[in-house]
């Protein structure tokens, strides 16, 4: 299969490395900064302990299979220019990007959408250099057959193809959108977060929860799980909308927090302030 993965961030690089391991000729896209630095090094992976480095081709040419978009949600449109012209009517576009909106920019597409999320614990270190921190690696994709197909030689790779894909997002944007909004608040990591403020942590679940539900989506019993998870992964585990911050980049705050801020008060304050700082 012909593969592209656009984004060569945390998710991108590393989903490009598996994909290289899995015996697949990879072409990626990023900034041209990136794109010169991983022509002349290669892509790093510092997979928790483990190092490797591999080769993909550093490129956008022909008709694609599948295409994975891993970009920041701010660069969409930008992205969306890059790829026109390579894909078709049975190319598989795989948007793996945080939030919930951002599915509306592919509505106009002309190839098959297919819905995604993943967790893992991975940030860019440097331009070609992606540092995977823990074990944790879970892609949930909507069910579909020829990435049934592309991830059966992966056996490594922890995937479930969902029939509820929908749910399965506002799964992860519950998780993501209440520590990436409050980390970036407090400029502090999941471990303070869940110390000092755990009232506003459950506060905020429980508004994005009952958002889901006006949205058709019944998260019914996902706040504990959530709330699990938090003390379970490391303590000054950040989430990569706080690093922005902390960088003065730009930031998916509108992506994270605007969009639940127009159904929240709760919400919209912190997203009030953070647009001040942003």
């Amino acid at each position: 299969m012909k593969v592209l993965v656009v984004g060569v961030g945390g998710v991108g690089g590393y989903l490009a490395y598996k994909l290289i391991k899995c015996g697949y000729d990879v072409d990626v896209f990023a900034t041209e900064k990136t794109n010169e630095k991983i022509k002349k090094e290669g892509l790093k992976i510092i997979d928790v302990n483990k190092e490797e480095t591999v080769y993909p081709d550093v490129k956008i040419n022909g008709i694609y299979d599948v295409i994975f978009v891993t970009t920041k949600s701010y660069n969409l449109d930008e992205v969306l220019k890059e790829i026109e012209g390579h894909y078709g009517t049975n190319t598989r576009i795989v948007p793996i990007l945080n939030g919930i909106g951002h599915f509306e920019k592919f509505k106009n597409i002309n190839a098959k959408l297919i819905k995604a999320c993943i967790y893992i614990l991975s940030n860019k270190s440097s331009l070609n250099v992606i540092h995977k921190k823990t074990p944790l690696f879970y892609l949930c994709v909507e069910k579909d057959e020829i990435l049934e197909k592309l991830f059966e030689p992966c056996s490594d790779l922890k995937i479930k193809f969902s029939e509820d894909i929908d749910k399965d997002i506002w799964k992860k944007y519950l998780f993501i959108s209440t520590f990436a909004t409050l980390q970036s608040y407090y400029q502090k990591p999941t471990g303070w977060i869940m110390e000092e403020k755990r009232d506003e942590v459950e506060k905020f679940l429980d508004e994005v929860i009952k958002i889901a539900s006006k949205e058709g989506i019944d998260l019914k019993g996902e706040k504990e799980r959530v709330i699990k998870q938090a003390l379970n992964i490391p303590y000054e585990s950040k989430m990569s909308m706080q690093i922005d911050f902390e960088k003065g980049n730009k930031t998916e705050v509108d992506n994270l927090t605007g969009y639940l801020a127009e159904k929240s008060e709760f919400i919209n304050d912190f997203y009030k302030k953070l647009k001040e700082k942003a």
